[in-house]
């Protein structure tokens, strides 16, 4: 895939790694909150690294 099909799908694992986020925490299940936290920092420094090459 290129340059230009990654960041859509980069952009929709933030989102639905946020809502997972929030959705976690706000239940509770602070071990999966985490997971999901570590997920979307992952998609976001892919992100910058696709950005940054472009």
């Amino acid at each position: 895939m290129n340059d230009q099909q990654l960041r859509p799908l980069y952009l929709l694992g933030i989102g639905a790694g946020a809502y997972a986020l929030w959705y976690f925490a706000s239940a509770g299940q602070t071990l999966y909150a985490a997971v999901f936290g570590l997920v979307t920092i992952v998609f976001v420094i892919q992100l910058r690294k696709l950005t940054a090459g472009s």
